[in-house]
């Protein structure tokens, strides 16, 4: 079966498109699609369709998002490859791999110094299109109560209640935000508006990270203007009201087990010991407001990962890979750099859902 593949706008297939979408995502919503595609802060994106060449019916899709990182202190473009769409009859690697290869192709055509992609599902696809595999995005749990986790094992109420209050306190007793203590010269706000310090603080000490730029624009685009998504925002501020860090979070997302979690979508932090704080202030809270576990998806230092074992994190086996193929045509970039996993630091915030 012969596909073609064209380069084409999303905003002039837009109908096709979401149709598309439903069909394989069971995404209806025009807002979102909006969203994605027509309201990117750092500028337009790039749209390739597949069509069978027989029918001329639209079977597949992918995209170029427009991103803006920092390298060596420099504003840098860059594209996140979107995820592959395809029709289920039409899944063999023939039609995606035509898709992913028109997209590296036309990559001298741009300003992009590299692009990345994340997948679960194309790590084959990519492969064979010679991106190079950076690493795998980590899942990190923290149970905060353990009532849920007894569920199947005891079956009596009283029982279940009394173990689980035994297992809360051990944990809580052993865990290293019982051992850290915030002093008055901090402040943690947990319904926090996003405004320049954001700014302020990455250009500061994102240093030579390879992370989308969290400039206000983009903050605000990801987390305030998503349309089907509410986020909270928490803070942590020194006595001069100086930004040391943010989380942004969702309160209820369930885990698989049930419980009733608090999602970590993005994080960043002047250094390891706001981090620490934040994490103290934040793992606090959530055990207040009654919440059986926190999860994070995170991929990059060390450092990081090791900070959310010592609270307790645990983690869980990952599937997403991280993947970069750097453009030829830019001869003075460093495209060995992009290949160590602790100059990275990717969250939710570039996991679009």
């Amino acid at each position: 079966m012969g596909y073609s593949i064209t380069q084409a706008s999303a905003s002039d297939n837009q109908e096709e498109l979401l149709s598309l979408i439903n069909r394989n995502f069971k995404k209806t919503d025009a807002q979102w699609f909006n969203w994605t595609h027509h309201q990117n802060p750092f500028g337009d994106n790039y749209c390739w369709l597949a069509r069978e060449e027989a029918a001329g019916q639209l079977i597949g899709s992918t995209g170029l998002l427009t991103r803006r990182m920092s390298y060596n202190g420099k504003p840098i473009f860059v594209g996140q490859a979107e995820a592959i769409n395809i029709d289920k009859e039409h899944r063999s690697a023939q039609a995606a791999l035509k898709l992913q290869r028109a997209l590296i192709s036309h990559l001298p055509e741009t300003d992009f110094n590299f692009v990345y992609g994340m997948t679960v599902d194309a790590a084959a696809i990519f492969k064979r299109c010679r991106y190079k595999e950076v690493g795998t995005f980590q899942h990190w749990v923290k149970p905060i109560r353990s009532e849920y986790k007894l569920k199947d094992k005891i079956r009596s109420t009283i029982l279940r209640k009394s173990a689980s209050s035994l297992i809360d306190l051990a944990m809580r007793a052993y865990s290293l935000e019982s051992r850290t203590f915030l002093t008055h010269r901090n402040k943690v706000n947990f319904d926090a508006p996003i405004d320049g310090r954001f700014e302020t603080l990455f250009s500061k000490y994102s240093g030579e990270l390879m992370t989308v730029d969290r400039s206000r624009d983009f903050l605000e685009w990801r987390f305030r203007k998503e349309p089907n998504t509410r986020f909270h925002v928490m803070t942590l501020e020194n006595y001069n009201q100086e930004l040391l860090g943010y989380i942004v979070y969702v309160m209820g997302e369930s885990g698989r087990n049930g419980d009733y979690a608090a999602g970590i979508q993005d994080f960043f932090f002047k250094d390891m010991k706001s981090l620490k704080l934040m994490l103290t202030a934040f793992c606090n809270h959530c055990r207040q407001v009654g919440l059986d576990s926190i999860v994070i998806n995170y991929f990059g230092r060390e450092e990081v990962r090791k900070l959310f074992s010592r609270f307790g994190f645990f983690q869980r086996h990952g599937e997403t890979k991280v993947f970069v193929y750097a453009n030829p045509q830019n001869k003075e970039f460093d495209s060995e750099t992009i290949l160590d996993p602790n100059r990275w630091h990717l969250t939710n915030a570039e996991l679009l859902s």
